[in-house]
């Protein structure tokens, strides 16, 4: 009857996390409680016996463990308090066991079902999932580059039911839910990330378009309540609503619609460009495009490429950005304006950074 109150105050209502501190806490009490009957039954005939052995005792008799060290000399001793304590200590350590078992069991089930708060910090997030594919691709052209080798991804997306295999073996994370709102981007921790791309639910369908922006925007806002630089990159399906995604003030914009009729010609009047292309835009080999904030103001260009030519590394400048537009192949006499970018070519962007660093060194001195 006892027994009985006890498992139910147990299983009472509550949190999974309750009922094993509740098991952890009677756990501790009847060790006590066993440790102090065995001292008191045994010390008659036990002179030697202290409270701490016995409640040493109680504990390896309550685990099954039972090292035989000390055990019971008198009847009560026996087969009142050993054989009670023998008994509650088998059921009292299942429990535990299929509890612990149980809030384990549960958490994986929620990770996979995209259904926990994101703790994760510094990471990047992906909203939408147009197809596993191009998500995968995505993730490990991010993760060819040095700076992302180790940062964490995590999919924000209400068209799964949970993580497919393939995104398991990226280490990636998943929260189910619409992106388009503001609670589920704060439960991915996006005021903590890295930045955010949002692609195309539909790449399709033009339709697609005001979701990312909806997206993009609401990111901006957060951004800008938190006072938290948040990079966010949005994919664009029609050139058309190109107007209308710059009113989330994203950091990028990409739309693919019409460049595939560009590169088509541009691989007819010149064939084997499509390859050049490809590698430049690939981080797994070769070069790659970069655009640097820089501190070679009032140098011009023909200074810069002189420089190159004489720096070990492999590096080319390809064009300035200025007034947000870039100016590819700018003329020999064209001089690098205070708040202008760099676009350079390179293999990556320590190199550019060490001859910038080279080149200001000896115009100082």
């Amino acid at each position: 009857m006892i027994i009985q109150r006890i498992i139910a105050w147990i299983l009472k209502r509550g949190s999974v996390q309750l009922r094993v501190s509740k098991g952890l806490f009677l756990a501790l009490l009847l060790n006590l409680v066993f440790g102090v009957g065995f001292f008191l039954t045994e010390r008659s005939v036990q002179t030697e016996l202290t409270l701490a052995d016995s409640i040493w005792w109680a504990m390896v008799t309550m685990t099954t463990v039972g090292y035989g060290d000390f055990y019971p000399e008198t009847f009560i001793g026996r087969y009142v308090i050993s054989y009670s304590c023998f008994i509650v200590g088998i059921g009292l350590l299942g429990y535990l066991v299929g509890t612990v078992a149980e809030v384990m069991f549960e958490r994986v089930s929620r990770k996979r079902r995209g259904l926990m708060k994101i703790k994760e910090t510094d990471h990047v997030i992906i909203c939408n999932c147009p197809s596993t594919e191009r998500v995968l691709h995505l993730v490990m052209e991010l993760r060819a580059n040095v700076r992302y080798s180790s940062k964490g991804f995590v999919l924000v997306t209400d068209v799964l039911d949970e993580l497919p295999e393939e995104f398991k073996d990226q280490d990636l994370l998943f929260l189910k839910g619409n992106p388009t709102r503001e609670d589920i981007l704060l439960k991915a921790n996006v005021t903590e990330c890295d930045g955010v791309i949002v692609l195309a639910q539909d790449p399709e369908s033009a339709d697609s378009d005001a979701q990312t922006f909806a997206v993009g925007a609401i990111v901006e806002m957060i951004s800008t309540e938190r006072k938290r630089e948040i990079k966010v990159v949005t994919e664009l399906v029609s050139r058309h609503n190109r107007k209308m995604m710059k009113r989330a003030r994203t950091d990028g914009i990409v739309s693919t619609d019409g460049l595939t009729d560009c590169l088509m010609v541009q691989e007819y009047l010149h064939p084997g460009l499509h390859v050049v292309f490809e590698q430049v835009l690939t981080n797994f080999e070769g070069s790659q495009f970069y655009i640097f904030d820089t501190r070679l103001t009032g140098f011009m260009i023909s200074e810069i490429h002189m420089a190159m030519l004489k720096y070990p590394a492999n590096l080319q400048m390809i064009g300035i950005y200025r007034d947000d537009q870039p100016v590819l192949n700018p003329p020999r006499h064209f001089t690098v304006g205070e708040d202008d970018r760099l676009i350079m070519l390179a293999e990556n962007r320590g190199d550019f950074l060490s001859f910038e660093e080279e080149l200001v060194s000896k115009k100082i001195s």
